[in-house]
C-alpha cells in the first residue's frame, strides 16, 4: 500500500513555549517522514485571554487546550501538541494521545531577582507569585511565613514580573517548570532545580502530549514512533492518581512516577527487572496537612500499586483535603507601571533527552 504524502498540520497555542514545543515535534516528524510537509496552526486559547483571573474561577486548565482540540475535532488540524500537564486527566471524546515523547526535566525551579538557589533562602514573609495550588501548598508546608500572591501569564511574562526594577516589582519570587525554561533557552535566570523532596511536580510535568483524532489512522501511524514507553507508563499512572482522587488542575496534588535505575532490593533474581518509583503528595491549601506515598514496584505491578494508593489516600482523608481547595487570591491589584520588554526566548532546545 502506498504511504500517504498528505501534509501534516500541527495545532498548538500561540505562546512562545507552546510554539517551541510544537516545532520540536514537527522537526521530529520531518526526520521520520522527510517527504511529508509539516504545517502549523497557532491558536490563542481562552486561558491566554483571561490572565488576570484564577484558573479555578474560569474552569481550570482545560481553557488552555479546548480551542486547540476544536481544530482537531473539526478536521482543521491533524495533531495537537500540548504540555501534558495542561490536559484534563480524562481524554476528550473523539481524541486520543497518539504519543508521549521522552520526558524532560520534571523539577520546578525558583526564580528571584537576586538568583537565590533555595526556598529556604527567601527572606521572612517574602511574596511568592504562583497560580498553582500544588506549588502554593508545598511552599507553605516548607515556609508558613511566605505570602502567596496570584501570578498568571506565559513564561516570559512571569519571568519579567521578577526581573522588573525594584520599585515596580510586586513579587519576591516565583516558581516555573524547569522543562519550560529549558525549551525556551532561559535557564540562566535560575540557579538550579528545586529538590523533589521539597517540591514534587504536577502530574505529567515535563511531558508533551501528541494528540490526534481517534479514527485518524494515518496520523496515528505517523506519530507512534514518537512514543517513549517509559514516559507513557509514568504519565498514565500519574493521570490515574489525579483522576482517581477526584482531583483536577486546581487541587493541591503532586505526583511523580519514574523508572528506578536499580531495584529497591539487592536480591540477584530482581537485578534485571524494571522498577518504578511512585511518589504522591496531597496537601491542605495552607500546607499544614500532608498525606504522602513513596513506594517502588516492578513495572508490571504499577497499575496495581496505583489502585492501592488511590484507595489508601481516600481512606486517609485525601478527598477531604482536596475539597478544601486552595484558591489563590491576589494580595493587591497590579500596579499600573510600564514594564520592561519580556526576556527573549532563545531558539527552541530539544530537552526531551535530558535526564530528569
Amino acid at each position: 500500500m502506498r504511504r500517504s504524502q498528505k501534509p501534516i498540520v500541527i495545532a498548538a497555542r500561540r505562546s512562545p513555549l507552546a510554539r517551541a514545543q510544537a516545532e520540536l515535534i514537527g522537526r521530529r516528524i520531518s526526520r521520520l517522514h522527510p517527504k511529508i510537509e509539516v504545517q502549523y496552526r497557532w491558536v490563542e486559547s481562552q486561558g491566554d485571554k483571561t490572565l488576570g483571573q484564577s484558573l479555578a474561577d474560569q474552569g481550570g486548565k482545560g481553557l488552555f487546550t479546548k480551542d486547540v482540540e476544536r481544530l482537531l475535532l473539526a478536521g482543521e488540524a491533524d495533531l495537537a501538541v500540548h504540555s501534558l500537564k495542561d490536559l484534563p486527566a480524562s481524554d476528550t471524546t473523539g481524541l486520543v494521545l497518539a504519543a508521549v515523547p521522552r520526558r524532560a526535566h520534571t523539577h520546578d525551579c525558583l526564580l528571584t531577582p537576586n538568583g537565590l538557589a533555595s526556598i529556604n533562602d527567601l527572606p521572612q514573609g517574602a511574596v511568592v507569585g504562583t497560580a498553582s495550588p500544588r506549588r502554593a501548598s508545598q511552599l507553605l508546608k516548607l515556609r508558613p511565613d511566605l505570602k502567596i500572591d496570584l501570578i498568571r501569564g506565559n513564561v516570559q511574562t512571569r519571568l519579567q514580573h521578577i526581573l522588573n526594577p525594584e520599585g515596580q516589582r510586586r513579587y519576591d519570587a516565583t516558581l516555573l517548570a524547569f522543562a519550560g525554561l529549558s525549551r525556551l533557552g532561559l535557564t540562566e535566570h535560575t540557579a538550579q532545580p528545586i529538590s523533589l523532596d521539597d517540591m514534587l511536580p504536577a502530574a505529567c510535568q515535563g511531558a508533551l502530549a501528541v494528540q490526534c483524532r481517534a479514527g485518524d489512522h494515518v496520523t496515528l501511524t505517523r506519530c507512534l514512533p514518537l512514543n517513549n514507553p517509559e514516559a507513557s507508563t509514568a504519565v498514565h499512572a500519574e493521570r490515574q492518581i489525579v483522576s482517581g482522587l477526584g482531583g483536577d488542575c486546581h487541587s493541591p496534588i503532586a505526583v511523580l512516577a519514574e523508572q528506578s535505575k536499580e531495584p529497591p532490593t539487592p536480591a540477584k533474581r530482581n537485578a534485571d527487572a524494571h522498577w518504578f518509583r511512585l511518589r504522591v503528595r496531597v496537601l491542605s491549601g495552607d500546607g499544614s496537612k500532608c498525606l504522602e506515598i513513596d513506594e517502588q514496584v516492578k513495572t508490571k505491578d504499577l497499575r496495581r500499586l496505583v489502585k492501592r494508593v488511590i484507595k489508601d489516600l481516600k481512606n486517609r482523608g485525601a478527598q477531604d483535603l482536596i475539597k478544601t481547595g486552595c484558591e489563590i487570591i491576589p494580595l493587591q491589584m497590579p500596579a499600573q507601571t510600564q514594564a520592561a520588554p519580556p526576556p527573549q526566548a532563545q531558539p527552541a532546545q530539544d530537552v526531551s533527552a535530558s535526564p530528569a
